[in-house]
């Protein structure tokens, strides 16, 4: 059965270890909670990502599918056995010299992985070639790095001379110091970083969130009594338990803490579950029974801003438009009619994940929390770095702002900010997917409610599910320009799609708006943004925040305009761009370093000298 134990004997970094373990364990279960070696990390648990790998009897395996029972009688090295003491691997160094760190999460899957290939090659008495590197890597993800600064690092482990690329530093006029390398990048090579998940506290119970699993719906009745009543769950939370304010929101205040009346998207939080073990947990979810009248989902923004579109906030007072923002400047009329060419185009752009590869988690410890009173010690919970005594609600979390996670936490808890502390360890990657709210407010409230600390961690389902992406976008834009190839005006029109919550679509789509005409001198723009609510998941902060949609549709016309005048497209980029003095399509003037027409000639001289030239052929782009 699943939870037959059997004795599993194997040598770790080392070390000979013989433990009890369930047959259904896998070897990252093992090594991060039995063993404590939480340098091995965890990102999808689906064999995907390879951030969880390790070597057994020298071979890479993602040890996240990897039945702990196959190791048995094997040789195990995790990220912790490459150095020893302060003498690091090769590879570690070569990863700090080439700046090859930066979230660090992935870190410890890519060393092992490439200690892998270079132990082979070594064998072999050959040179690791930049195929062989990328041949290894190919299931190992990076989100951070593009990988350059990874390959070049692990070609100088490998004994190549591959000069780190440092910029040089600034003249002795504005000199702050030199080039110095990332202050986190040695506890990530050394797999001594710890992220969220990496945090154990005694007493420590397991949280989930029961999730809609319907886009729009009007909730009739939650019952929670059977999972009240399962043997091992701690506590059962509803909206009726929010203890202060059940709305969230970075910008507006219209997300719920708990759905109370309504749910709005597949991914809305209707009951959360605090519990001994995940397993338990997860059966809890399955035992509260709601009753739903679904009601019809509005798909797009487009579809939302039509007359009798069903609404999603009852008491907004614009329906589902969110925000109508507006850029003007100039005569439409005026600039048109000077144009000799008019290119009129519609884009659409998809939402976007940011998938991040550590999935949300966070912790929640109750005020007044002592390990001691759970079989703990003060000194061993202070020693792994954790604060002995917690004195107010504390809530550990990997998150791009903290300090409104904690003004939002403590309006949901009902408490002055000083009550509540947010403790940040690292992340493991965010791109403006860890801004909103994900489970501190309900970690906050169970551990509250339960006097000990709770541990809730998102599933990589339920993070695609849950959590904000970038906006989808229609966009309209015309584009007019002289036979010279200057421009004389663009006129846009924008559809934003929020999803079901404001989140930071207000902000994200303004800057969308603003850069609808490019970094051009235009002398006619108007630009028109409606942002609108839909049953889609939520859309807000991702890297780019909005100007990758506009850029995508202006630069897109711009190409096309080119291949209408027969003009290069670098060329029409130079006449038209932003100069001091010019002024953009909000009213700025430039008044000092407009840098862009330096960074035109530098691209074109790259993509001459790099054999990248491209023309235009049948109306595509054709590379020389």
């Amino acid at each position: 059965g699943g939870d037959t134990m059997t004795l599993l004997k194997m040598t770790v970094n080392g070390q000979p270890i013989e433990l009890d373990v369930a047959e259904s364990s896998f070897l990252s279960e093992v090594i991060r909670q039995d063993l404590g070696l939480t340098g091995t990390k965890i990102g999808c648990n689906e064999a995907e990502c390879g951030i969880c790998t390790v070597l057994v009897n020298g071979t890479p395996v993602v040890s996240c599918s990897f039945p702990a029972l196959k190791a048995q009688d094997a040789v195990v090295e995790t990220v912790e056995s490459l150095s020893s003491g302060d003498e690091l691997h090769p590879l570690q160094q070569a990863f700090l010299d080439h700046g090859a760190v930066q979230c660090g999460i992935c870190t410890p899957g890519l060393l092992m992985t490439s200690k892998a290939l270079l132990d082979e090659k070594q064998a072999e008495g050959k040179a690791v070639s930049e195929d062989d590197i990328k041949a290894a890597l190919k299931d190992t993800y990076c989100r951070c790095t593009g990988y350059q600064s990874v390959i070049a690092a692990i070609r100088q482990a490998d004994g190549q001379d591959v000069p780190p690329y440092i910029p040089p530093t600034l003249g002795k006029v504005n000199e702050v110091g030199k080039a110095q390398p990332n202050p986190d990048a040695l506890a990530k090579v050394k797999g001594t970083a710890r992220f969220t998940d990496d945090y154990q506290f005694p007493g420590m119970l397991y949280a989930r969130t029961l999730r809609a699993g319907r886009p729009h719906a009007r909730i009739l009745t939650i019952d929670t009594s059977a999972a009240s009543a399962l043997k091992g769950v701690q506590a059962v939370l509803t909206a009726d338990d929010v203890p202060g304010r059940n709305l969230h929101g970075i910008v507006t205040l219209d997300w719920p803490v708990l759905c109370a009346d309504k749910v709005r998207y597949s991914g809305d939080a209707v009951a959360i579950v605090a519990a001994d073990s995940e397993n338990i947990a997860e059966k809890a979810l399955g035992l509260i029974q709601v009753e739903y009248e679904d009601l019809e989902a509005v798909t797009s923004a487009m579809d939302a801003l039509q007359a009798g579109a069903p609404r999603l906030h009852d008491g907004h007072p614009d329906g589902n438009l969110l925000k109508h923002i507006k850029v003007r400047k100039g005569d439409m009329d005026e600039g048109f009619s000077a144009a000799d060419v008019v290119i009129d185009k519609t884009y659409r752009t998809p939402t976007t994940e940011h998938l991040f590869l550590e999935p949300e988690c966070a912790i929640g410890v109750p005020a007044g929390y002592n390990p001691v009173d759970f079989g703990g010690t003060l000194d061993a919970d202070a020693a792994r770095g954790e604060t002995a005594l917690h004195d107010k609600t504390s809530i550990y979390v990997g998150s791009q702002i903290p300090y409104l996670d904690r003004e939002q936490a403590a309006a949901a808890l009902g408490v002055d900010e000083d009550r509540v502390r947010v403790i940040a360890p690292l992340m493991g990657g965010g791109f403006g997917g860890k801004e909103d709210i994900a489970g501190q407010i309900h970690v906050a409230m169970l551990a509250e409610v339960t006097k000990r600390p709770v541990k809730m961690l998102y599933s990589r389902q339920e993070s695609l599910l849950f959590h904000p992406k970038r906006h989808a976008t229609v966009i309209r834009i015309r584009t007019g320009a002289t036979q010279d190839g200057k421009l004389t005006a663009v006129q846009a029109t924008l559809y934003g799609d929020g999803g079901a919550y404001a989140s930071l679509s207000e902000k994200v789509l303004t800057r969308a708006t603003t850069h609808a005409s490019g970094p051009y001198d235009v002398p006619h723009v108007k630009v028109d943004c409606f942002a609108a609510y839909t049953n889609n998941a939520p859309c807000g902060a991702f890297r780019g925040f909005g100007v990758s949609q506009s850029c995508f549709a202006v630069e897109s016309n711009m190409d096309i305009l080119a291949s209408e005048l027969g003009m290069d497209a670098v060329e029409l980029r130079r006449v038209n761009a932003l100069e001091v003095g010019g002024v953009t399509a909000t009213g700025q003037k430039m008044r000092e370093s407009v840098g862009l027409k330096e960074c035109i000639e530098r691209v074109d001289t790259d993509m001459r000298d790099g054999d990248f030239r491209w023309t235009w052929q049948d109306g595509h782009r054709r590379y020389a």
